[in-house]
C-alpha cells in the first residue's frame, strides 16, 4: 500500500514513500525496525512516518515481540578536552 505525503514541511520538496530503517526509543532502550514504510523528501532527504506506522512500531514494542535478530550497539561519550 503507496501512502500519499504532502510536500515537505522544511524545504517544500516533493516527499515519495520507501522502505527504511527507523530507530524507535523508549524507556532508555533503543529499538531499530526495518523496512518501515516511511516518506522520504526527494530535495533534503527529511523523513516523515505517518502517525497509523507509528503507533504500529509502539505496539511491536509494548508487546514485546521478539526480534528477528539483536546487534550490539557501542555508545560513546563525546566531550571536550
Amino acid at each position: 500500500m503507496t501512502r500519499k505525503y504532502s510536500d515537505c514541511f522544511y524545504c517544500g520538496g516533493a516527499v515519495r514513500e520507501e522502505l527504511a530503517t527507523r530507530e524507535y526509543h523508549w524507556k532508555g532502550k533503543l529499538y531499530v525496525f526495518e523496512g518501515v514504510p516511511m516518506g522520504i523528501c526527494n530535495q533534503c532527504g527529511e523523513k516523515v512516518l505517518k502517525p497509523e506506522v507509528g503507533k504500529e512500531l509502539e505496539k511491536i514494542v509494548l508487546k514485546g515481540e521478539k526480534p528477528f535478530r539483536e546487534v550490539v550497539v557501542p555508545v560513546y561519550s563525546f566531550s571536550h578536552v
